[in-house]
């Protein structure tokens, strides 16, 4: 029994190193993540922001404001990216195959077609970050829903013809007013595009009230 547990123990001792070299030996995986959001929606004073507005409470005589951002990551994580790494986007991990240059855009996992299922595409923001794009957009991520009231200094700028859905080259300024009574026309189904997308923008003055609006023109709305 002895002489069976000294060969057990020989046959530990021996298979260390081969283990201590099989960690030493095995690769790094990176997986880069969004940074995060400099927007604090805790803290609006003096803040412009991306948002949708999904709805609006006559009762309460509010607007209810989904505040997104779009997913941005460091240009020099994704120009360290190797195969074998992974990149968090979308709410998901997807491993890295391959990294090219299409077109201006970094992409990962080129597919047949251009935005394939499980490729994604980058390219530089204003920011000079990497921002993520789909077929027609941005990612944007949802950062948090906020029930903005509606006061009477409160502008909407409208850069979208209503009738045509074309750019305008001077924005259509509204009151307060007349920016409700456009909401209820398209909660009627009377409205032209709506506000429940990602091209609006809001600003809140100094003391944390909702001041201004703003609808810019994107071409797949």
């Amino acid at each position: 029994m002895k002489k069976v547990l000294s060969l057990i123990l020989a046959l530990c001792l021996l298979a260390l190193p081969l283990l201590s070299f099989a960690e030493e030996t095995a690769p790094e995986r990176t997986v880069v993540t969004a940074l995060a959001s400099e927007v604090n929606p805790d803290a609006l004073a003096s803040v412009s922001v991306n948002a949708r507005i999904p709805g609006y409470a006559p009762q309460k005589h509010t607007l209810t404001l989904a505040i997104i951002v779009p997913e941005r990551l460091l240009p020099e994580d994704i120009q360290a990216l190797k195969s074998g790494d992974a990149i968090w986007t979308g709410g998901q991990e997807i491993e890295v195959q391959t990294v090219a240059d299409v077109d201006g855009y970094t992409v990962i996992n080129e597919g047949e077609y251009e935005y394939s299922e499980g490729s994604v595409w980058l390219y530089e923001g204003l920011d000079m970050n990497y921002w993520v794009a789909n077929v027609h957009d941005n990612v944007w991520i949802l950062l948090a829903t906020v029930d903005a009231p509606v006061t009477d200094h409160l502008l909407f700028l409208d850069e979208i013809d209503p009738a045509t859905g074309d750019t305008l080259v001077h924005p259509t300024v509204h009151s307060g007013a007349e920016f409700l009574a456009m909401l209820e026309k398209e909660a009627a189904g009377e409205g032209g595009p709506g506000f429940d997308t990602n091209n609006v923008s809001v600003v809140f003055d100094d003391a944390g009230d909702l001041a201004l609006i703003t609808r810019y023109y994107v071409p797949w709305q």
